[in-house]
């Protein structure tokens, strides 16, 4: 713990940023292999086993979903047990679940394999970072989450990867070599992470202790401001919060799951060519990440959520319009906004109105509720193309469900009581 203390005051880095990169690595790699790529993996199974497009969509709602069901004991696990356990073994069992998806011959092993990549990435994805960051940054938080997520901002990038070796392996070949990737890169990353600053005698945001014996012996953690998991269910606030989530991955994982077989299907563009637009779009959704989430450091965190709701109900609504390849570049840039915006500032914003006492187990359930949008929106999207053969009509629908998060988000008030006279803002700062 000393040896962090010193470097920390020679060097003036910060360990707290590695937390952000490692866990932002990991993420680049999960969410840019199954997350994002599983687009680059759709048509390739439909075509090689026939299957329609609703029961291979349901396939990546089912990861959704079974992410959810998990996510509230996977946070009650990082708030008592630590990142670092959760991460390393989540690895083990991402890449366990890619050789089972390479060895499928049957819907129902592709779905079983799906439910083991789920479990895996609940426990080493985002959520999981983004409690060990929320506990090493105060200040910085809304600035630090976002660095985290542009690993999944830039894991674009792996689609293109997944798509050229799908083309010159095939797709049972390709997730045999990203499992290895997996192992090799995401478990030493995994190891590198601390939960909380005081585990290395440091303090949040990099803050100098008060006096060289506290430096020199370091005091154990204070009692962490916020509500336990039984009075954030009793808050409406909660309620609020969670269900504009489900109302906005309606749409927004429609997208995810269906923009390659969207521009392939009714946009006459090349495999090749909607694989390099997930790229682009995770790529733009950088604006939204660090813009956003910077913006929610300084500005009404509630307000900064509803514009990101917004813009992603717009864009819903413009790419049911894409007819033309060149439309992309108006519809693509919208969606990658509002898109990367949510992701930040949603963990930020929980921060601040419901406090860091029991953040993962809340976060949790929350994400339990908001996966039932990312169950339900691709699916619809999938349903409606095989009976209308366009989904230019699902994105209109869909669009709804973030029009409606807005004024659900504008609505909640901070459940959180001021104690001992200290205003909300400063206790929890």
């Amino acid at each position: 713990m000393r040896v962090a203390t010193a470097v920390t005051e020679r060097t003036g880095f910060f360990f707290g940023w590695w937390v952000v990169f490692a866990s932002a690595a990991i993420v680049f790699l999960t969410g840019g292999t199954f997350f994002y790529g599983f687009g680059a993996l759709f048509n390739p199974i439909v075509n090689e086993f026939g299957w329609s497009r609703a029961s291979v969509s349901f396939a990546f709602s089912l990861r959704s979903e079974v992410g959810g069901i998990a996510a509230p004991v996977v946070g009650f696990m990082v708030d008592r047990l630590g990142a670092r356990r959760l991460m390393t073994g989540g690895v083990f069992i991402v890449a366990l679940g890619f050789v089972l998806l390479s060895r499928i011959e049957s819907l129902w092993a592709f779905y079983g394999a799906v439910i083991v990549i789920a479990i895996g990435m609940s426990a080493c994805a985002g959520p999981v970072g983004m409690v060990a960051i929320a506990h090493w940054f105060r200040r910085k938080r809304g600035r630090a989450l976002a660095l985290m997520t542009v690993g999944a901002g830039t894991s674009g990038v792996m689609v293109l990867i997944l798509a050229l070796l799908i083309s010159e392996l095939g797709w049972r070949s390709s997730l045999l070599i990203m499992a290895g990737l997996q192992l090799a890169v995401c478990v030493p990353l995994a190891l590198s992470v601390r939960t909380r600053p005081e585990e290395m005698g440091l303090r949040p945001d990099g803050d100098p202790w008060d006096s060289p014996e506290q430096a020199a012996n370091p005091p154990p953690p204070a009692t962490l401001e916020g509500f336990t998991v039984a009075e954030a269910v009793r808050s409406p606030s909660f309620w609020k919060l969670s269900l504009a989530m489900m109302l906005t991955n309606l749409g927004t994982l429609a997208i995810v799951v269906h923009q390659i077989p969207f521009l392939t299907s009714q946009v006459d563009v090349s495999e090749g060519a909607a694989a390099a637009t997930v790229t682009a779009m995770t790529l733009l959704s950088l604006l939204g990440r660090l813009g956003l989430g910077q913006l929610a450091d300084v500005m009404d965190k509630r307000k900064v959520l509803a514009i990101s709701l917004g813009i992603t109900a717009l864009s819903l609504l413009l790419f049911a319009t894409v007819r033309e390849p060149w439309q992309m570049l108006y519809a693509l840039p919208v969606f990658a906004l509002g898109f990367g915006g949510v992701i930040p500032v949603r963990p930020a914003f929980q921060a601040e109105y419901f406090g860091m006492r029991a953040f993962g187990a809340i976060q949790g359930l929350i994400s339990t509720i908001a996966t039932l949008g990312a169950l339900l929106g691709p699916v619809f999207a999938g349903w409606m193309y095989d009976m209308t053969e366009s989904y230019r009509i699902a994105f209109v629908v869909l669009s709804a469900g973030s029009f409606l998060a807005m004024p659900l988000v504008l609505s909640i008030r901070s459940p959180i009581p001021a104690r001992e006279g200290i205003p909300v803002r400063d206790a929890l700062a």
